[in-house]
């Protein structure tokens, strides 16, 4: 199940989990049935995600030595288990599986950040199922990351669709219909206020085609849905809408709610832009080690050591990164704790957009973003950081872009000039300086007025199958499309050694028609 970041995969899976274990928990109930039209009843759900499975890889399995099996997927549930305080018989899992009686969820594929790891748990993953091949099984990924030797033989792939208007509007008014009851009590008039505030919110994602085009993502619609609740007319581009987010999350909602402000220090204001300050800090640490969870002892280190900028006594500096953690924890939902002291932003996004901050104040920023722009890892963050600068001003968004689209080392073909794209449909031509909108258009359509001759040369010298350049020469077109840029023609007339094979075929018995149309009936 592939999906971008924020379309619901995670929630999915939640979601199949939740209903196997109320068939299981409720004799009288048959969700599984009603909900998913499947037939089984009972069937035993077993929710893992898979970033936890590479940790245990890396750390216990340094080198991949090929004795990786799928007892270590059994052994690291039974622990995880264990140390929730819930022990289990070592063969536990084993009558389920055997029989073919277990729902086996593994969420978040693209999570495992290091390629090479992620290939290990691809084969980790496969081996499993090749054990115990009767049960279902569902793993998720982000579209960028499922790619090359991390993909699962033997698996359909499927990929989660954009809400509809339709979908928006249902969200839109379950969304608003809970947050009136948890403000007003049930009743006629919860249901006008939330009726009323969906009418709202459709019409700016139905009037602004920039709203609606980030309104089709469930995440960014709760966003959405948040800022709306807090200021009257909405940013259209992701980053400012996430800066909002971030600025209600970290203090705005709790002020709109009359909840008192708990100091995190206690001689001077600590406020949403300090907070902010060092969430970001945490952020761009987490990002540059490629995880997306911290040990607490580990949170604490760093966050002692950013503290000690502006706080003297060790002692306050360690109560300020309790109170800290407890109002980000309690209090904002940002930074949330998943267990076995282990702390996380509450969705990769936000660790993204934060990070994406980071690199923008830096004073390298350029360099730096530079020697990120292959990894896919880095992608979100790169389009953020540029959505993020050009709210601060033209020039420095434009160096950015420009550069990218000059770097010549690439991982793939049209990766830089493809990023560089999408980067400046984030931003909009109107906060860049120069050309740079018909320079990017330019250099995108020269690709396509090469002569088709040129196809064979890049296939053989990139080792390239033709499927593989169509896939990318697709994504320049979409590329272009996507900042105005249109394709005129996509073939070029004949050249002359082509002509002259055609004389040579018809010299030796074929024939030489007039170009002409030809109907497809598919194509």
């Amino acid at each position: 199940m592939l999906g971008d970041p924020g379309s619901g995969k995670t929630t999915l899976l939640r979601y199949l989990a939740l209903l196997y274990a109320r068939d299981r928990a409720e004799k009288d109930t048959n969700f599984v049935g009603e909900k998913l039209g499947l037939p089984e009843k009972g069937a035993l759900p077993i929710l893992l995600a898979l970033r936890q499975i590479g940790a245990v890889l890396r750390h216990e399995h340094g080198a991949d030595d090929d004795t990786e099996g799928h007892a270590l997927v059994l052994n690291f549930l039974l622990r995880s288990l264990k140390n929730e305080r819930i022990e289990l018989p070592a063969d536990f899992f084993d009558r389920w599986l055997t029989t073919g009686n277990a729902v086996v969820l593994l969420d978040g594929l693209d999570e495992v950040a290091d390629p090479d790891l992620r290939r290990r748990v691809s084969r980790l993953v496969e081996g499993f199922t090749r054990a115990y091949p009767d049960c279902r099984y569902v793993v998720t990924s982000r579209v960028v990351g499922y790619s090359g030797p991390a993909r699962l033989e033997g698996y359909s792939t499927t990929t989660v669709n954009d809400f509809t208007l339709a979908d928006v509007r249902l969200f839109l008014e379950h969304w608003h219909r809970l947050v009136a009851v948890g403000q007003m009590e049930p009743g006629p008039s919860a249901d006008a206020y939330a009726a009323e505030q969906t009418r709202q919110l459709m019409a700016a994602v139905e009037g602004n085609e920039r709203i609606r085009e980030l309104a089709i993502n469930p995440l960014m619609l709760t966003v959405i849905a948040m800022v709306h609740r807090d200021r009257v007319k909405l940013p259209d581009r992701r980053a400012e809408l996430y800066g909002e987010a971030v600025d209600v999350l970290l203090g705005k909602w709790d002020e709109a709610r009359g909840v008192k402000e708990v100091a995190i220090l206690t001689d001077r204001p600590f406020d949403t832009g300090d907070k902010r300050l060092m969430l970001q800090s945490v952020a761009l640490h987490m990002h540059e080690r490629q995880v997306k969870e911290l040990d607490l002892d580990e949170l604490r280190r760093l966050l002692q050591t950013l503290f000690l900028d502006s706080v003297a006594d060790q002692r306050e500096v360690e109560a300020a990164v309790d109170r800290f953690l407890d109002v980000v924890e309690q209090r904002t939902g940002l930074l949330v704790a998943r267990g076995e002291g282990v702390y996380s932003f509450s969705h990769l996004t936000f660790q993204e957009y934060l990070a994406a901050l980071a690199v923008a104040d830096r004073s390298d920023f350029i360099a730096y973003t530079l020697a990120r722009v292959p990894d896919p890892w880095w992608r979100e963050v790169i389009l953020l950081e540029a959505g993020y600068l050009s709210t601060q001003g033209k020039e420095r968004t434009t160096q950015l872009i420009q550069a990218i689209a000059d770097l010549r080392a690439e991982p793939e073909l049209y990766h830089n000039l493809v990023l560089a794209g999408e980067c400046l449909r984030d931003v909009g031509a109107g906060r860049t300086a120069g050309n740079l909108e018909q320079d990017l258009q330019k250099r995108l359509r020269g690709e396509f007025e090469t002569r088709s001759s040129s196809w064979l040369g890049t296939v053989l010298s990139r080792g390239m199958t033709p499927a593989a350049l169509t896939s990318r020469r697709i994504a320049a077109a979409t590329a272009l499309a996507r900042i105005g840029g249109r394709l005129d023609r996509f073939w070029t007339a004949p050249t002359a050694s082509q002509r002259g094979l055609r004389s040579r075929l018809a010299s030796s018995g074929g024939e030489e028609d007039a170009l002409h149309r030809i109907h497809l009936d598919t194509f």
